[in-house]
């Protein structure tokens, strides 16, 4: 049997792990002095309450230590990208962040594009998109953020992506597309979209790639130099993942990454929808 014809015939709820669940929560103490902090979430668009849950506990890790920004990772109104969905879709499950100003900026994912190639949201200003790929400074982080899809213009985006990428003086880089590169899921990995990104992202130093739509959780073992996180538990119904020998973690679950850029590491920690800590690294120190 295929892999993806196996994995629709595991139960989508079900959590497959390679560790165990961290034993600590993380401190509610202020974040150190020079960090940048964010939250990543994709697959979000299902405008139900998996969504608001999800919604809710990121609202509560920003009470409790407050982020600099959201980081939405495509698939964000389901299930064709109508902007008549947003208040379902965004502003209530987001409610008290957005309420709190914290910013938002988000990728378009494959869902996203069917209603005017996702034009509309490029254009809607609380997802804080400056085009269809943009970067994003910030401390010492800096966001790449992709627009993976079949139809987007890969030549130009890959020139611009090499050419911000060696222009970049931040210590800590993280790129952001909808689609998976590396994925123990549903999709699996993508030799393509490892070809038009994987050595272009090493060469420069990139630490950590973010992707959705998987509808898990899943963290791989360094790839190269290269974490890949996928945090697709933002809202769409589940799929099942298998943990496979590049994994690191992975989870079946409604949940949502914390990551802070500090001035020695880029750690992560990944939260359920009812709050509890999934996965807690050290994605790179220096």
């Amino acid at each position: 049997m295929r892999r993806r014809d196996l994995l629709r015939w595991i139960s989508g709820g079900a959590a497959f792990a390679t560790a165990p669940l961290a034993a600590r929560m993380l401190a509610g103490s202020a974040a150190a002095q020079g960090s940048i902090r964010f939250l990543a979430v994709a697959d979000t668009g299902s405008g139900d309450a998996n969504q608001r849950a999800v919604g809710a506990q990121m609202a509560a890790v920003h009470r409790r230590s407050p982020v600099d920004l959201v980081v939405l990772g495509g698939d964000n109104i389901y299930p064709s990208g109508d902007m008549a969905l947003i208040e379902q879709t965004f502003r209530r499950p987001y409610s008290e962040l957005l309420a709190a100003g914290v910013p938002f900026h988000a990728v378009l994912g494959n869902h996203d594009i069917r209603t005017d190639n996702g034009n509309p949201q490029v254009a809607y200003r609380p997802f804080g998109m400056k085009g269809r790929y943009y970067n994003l400074r910030r401390g010492d982080l800096e966001l790449f953020m992709l627009d993976t899809n079949a139809n987007a213009d890969w030549q130009g985006q890959v020139s611009w992506l090499r050419t911000v990428l060696a222009a970049s003086t931040a210590p800590w880089k993280v790129v952001v597309g909808h689609h998976p590169i590396y994925s123990s899921g549903f999709y699996g990995n993508d030799a393509g979209l490892r070809a038009r990104l994987g050595a272009l992202m090493a060469k420069h130093g990139v630490q950590l790639y973010i992707n959705g739509h998987e509808h898990n959780y899943e963290r791989s073992k360094p790839i190269d130099g290269i974490v890949y996180l996928v945090v697709g538990g933002g809202g769409a119904s589940l799929r099942p993942v298998i943990a496979t020998a590049q994994t690191a973690r992975a989870a079946s679950v409604f949940s949502f990454a914390e990551i802070e850029a500090g001035p020695r590491q880029l750690s992560v920690a990944a939260w359920d929808s009812g709050g509890r800590l999934l996965d807690r690294a050290v994605i790179a120190s220096r």
